[in-house]
C-alpha cells in the first residue's frame, strides 16, 4: 500500500477544501524530521484526519530508523488523553 500517496492526498484535500469546526493543526513534514513553523508546512485537519494522518507517517518509515520511532512518538503525542 502506497502510505506516502494516501497521506499527501489528505493534505491536499484540506488545503484546497479547509475544514469546518473543530481543527487540529499538523506539520506536514514534521518538526522532528526537520520541518518548521512557515505556513506552507502547516495544514489543520479534523481531528479524525490528524490521527490518520499520524498513523500514516508510522507506515511510511522503515522500522528501526530513527525516523520510524520519531514517528511512533509523536503519533502517541497525537494520541494523548486529557
Amino acid at each position: 500500500m502506497n502510505y506516502s500517496k494516501i497521506y499527501y492526498k489528505i493534505i491536499e484535500n484540506r488545503k484546497n477544501n479547509p475544514a469546518n469546526g473543530y481543527v487540529e493543526r499538523h506539520h506536514i513534514v514534521p518538526k522532528s524530521l526537520g520541518g518548521n513553523n512557515h505556513s506552507d508546512n502547516l495544514v489543520d485537519l479534523t481531528a479524525r484526519e490528524h490521527f490518520i494522518c499520524h498513523a500514516l507517517l508510522t507506515k511510511m518509515y522503515s522500522e528501526g530508523t530513527p525516523s520510524y520511532y520519531k514517528m511512533i512518538k509523536a503519533f502517541f503525542k497525537c494520541i494523548r488523553i486529557f
